[in-house]
């Protein structure tokens, strides 16, 4: 397999960002996969993957709230069909660069459990069909 491109991070203020997760925020296959609706808010850096010719293969977002909370969600991690291979890339992206100062959160299907759990999240409750987990920013690379 040819080496993969650097991951892409992109901001709802940046040209590209319609252009490549645009047609995604409205798809109900990717609703259904997220297990609700994608959206983008300023406080939300999303990370993309694409292979080597510059087909999208996944994508991921990182929304660091302000206020009391200063939460840092991992969220809106999809990929596309024959992409599964992405999703501990995207986790693994997200903790190296968004990880240290705050802990890192996410509710996920319970399918990507074992891809969190390998890059230091812990499950913190489960329901039907969602885990929340959590990876405490204290955990160093």
């Amino acid at each position: 397999m040819p080496p993969q491109p650097k991951p892409v991070f992109l901001t709802k203020t940046q040209p590209d960002f319609y252009l490549t997760i645009g047609p995604y925020l409205a798809d109900h296959a990717v609703h259904k996969t997220l297990g609700g609706v994608p959206w983008d808010d300023p406080t939300k850096t999303w990370i993309v993957l694409k292979t080597p010719e510059g087909d999208l293969r996944g994508f991921c977002a990182v929304n660091e709230l302000g206020g009391r909370g200063r939460r840092t969600l991992l969220e809106s991690l999809y990929t596309l069909p024959g992409h599964d291979d992405a999703v501990p890339e995207l986790v693994q992206i997200a903790v190296k660069k968004f990880g240290h100062d705050r802990d890192l959160r996410a509710t996920i299907r319970h399918a990507l459990v074992p891809h969190y759990e390998k890059a230091g999240f812990q499950v913190l409750k489960t329901t039907v069909n969602m885990a929340e987990v959590i990876r405490p920013a204290s955990i160093r690379d």
